[in-house]
């Protein structure tokens, strides 16, 4: 049924995978605006393992909030909630009983979710590079890893969206173009040689607290991603490997770096390459990039780089990846392979950008209009007035589009 915004609604937060960060900065907002409206809010998450879940100190923040109802589930089967649930059929049950009209949802288990009364959304990360609004930008989705998908919009509409962002988009080619023979220089100073392709593969995160790995296609972990894509790709091409920022940070790499030592068509980059994030700056190089539920998919959108993708979720046709790695690797090394469409890429992130993400912490958070109405042209210069202040260098007011 279509959600009602002429009465208050009963609002469950589902946040099996929630982290300290995401409650402090995204979570907690939205459920304090949605208090504040009047709308009766509930928060239903297990108690703190591997970095998610819900403690004293998420609760303590909170006290302030009476008429917000919690419920934490601390049995011994709270854990499985972070995939499958072991108790799923009672859980299901306990969220019927509470009968809400929408449902928001940290969560990797979107199966059991979906089977969940009302209105079922997943809150997802919403910054893409190389645009890259601040990281308490959302969005909201049905499926975790449904990437590059256009909404049904007319063509008055594509092209008003397309035009809000022209400015902006032609402000970063200008800043992010490389310089005149860098791709030589890069590559003798990287040990990458330059006779053959260069595939980009950027690792995905490895955390504990990331249970969205559960959908992964390839194999885990990444040590073993690489391997297999090292053995398949032979001396075709080479493997430009970067690591996820967190992985930096908190993964042990010894079995990543063992595996690039073994395999001499693989070369792991370092987390930056000048002034730049290692994937960002060979994004402008790769011949190709090898990808599963990674957002950056979008540097292959914004630079026009040949992807292949292999995923259990959508992939917008405009994108043009392929799925298999045999006719990737012959389209590559042959010159020939389909590369996304440059006028769909520009039409995906201004309607990212505009429409589908915002600041859980902005003027644009009214989550249950936009639930109400997933597309909405009427909200489109709200977003872009708040570009205009959270990238100012982009998209503010005043400054001159490149020629």
């Amino acid at each position: 049924m279509p959600l009602s915004l002429d009465r208050p609604q009963r609002v469950l937060f589902y946040l099996p995978m929630v982290t300290n960060w995401w409650f402090v900065q995204i979570v907690e907002p939205l459920l304090r605006r949605l208090a504040a409206e009047g709308h009766e809010v509930h928060v239903l998450a297990p108690a703190p393992w591997c970095g998610t879940g819900l403690g004293p100190e998420e609760l303590t923040r909170c006290t302030d909030l009476p008429d917000v109802r919690w419920y934490i589930m601390d049995g011994p089967d709270h854990p499985s909630t972070r995939t499958v649930p072991e108790d799923a059929e009672g859980l299901i049950g306990f969220v019927h009983s509470l009968a809400p009209d929408v449902v928001l949802c940290r969560t990797a288990d979107h199966a059991t979710a979906a089977r969940f009364p009302g209105i079922v959304r997943l809150l997802m990360e919403g910054r893409f590079e190389p645009f890259a609004p601040p990281p308490r930008w959302i969005l909201l989705a049905e499926r975790p890893h449904d990437h590059g998908l256009l909404a049904d919009l007319s063509a008055e509409q594509r092209a008003r969206l397309r035009g809000m962002i022209v400015p902006a988009w032609g402000r970063l080619q200008q800043r992010l173009a490389p310089p005149a023979h860098e791709r030589a220089a890069l590559f003798d100073r990287l040990g990458i040689p330059q006779d053959r392709p260069v595939l980009l593969l950027p690792l995905e995160c490895e955390t504990e607290d990331n249970f969205l790995a559960m959908h992964r296609v390839g194999p885990r972990p990444n040590s073993a991603l690489v391997r297999a894509f090292a053995e398949q790709v032979g001396d075709r091409a080479t493997l430009a490997v970067t690591n996820h920022p967190l992985n930096d940070l908190h993964v042990d790499a010894d079995a990543l770096l063992a595996t690039i030592g073994a395999h001499p068509n693989a070369v792991l980059l370092p987390p930056a390459v000048g002034a730049l994030p290692a994937t960002l700056a060979m994004a402008r190089h790769a011949d190709g990039m090898l990808l599963g539920d990674s957002k950056t998919f979008a540097l292959a959108a914004f630079f026009g780089v040949p992807m292949l993708r292999q995923t259990r979720f959508a992939t917008g046709a405009w994108l043009n990846a392929y799925a298999e790695l045999p006719e990737f690797l012959d389209a590559v090394t042959t010159g020939a392979a389909r590369t996304p469409a440059a006028e769909d890429a520009q039409l995906w992130f201004a309607q990212c950008l505009l429409n589908d993400a915002f600041d859980a912490t902005g003027p644009q958070a009214d989550m249950l209009a936009r639930i109400a109405r997933p597309v909405d042209p009427d909200r489109w210069e709200g977003a872009l007035g708040w570009l205009e202040q959270t990238l100012p260098a982009l998209f503010g007011a005043g400054i001159p589009a490149p020629v």
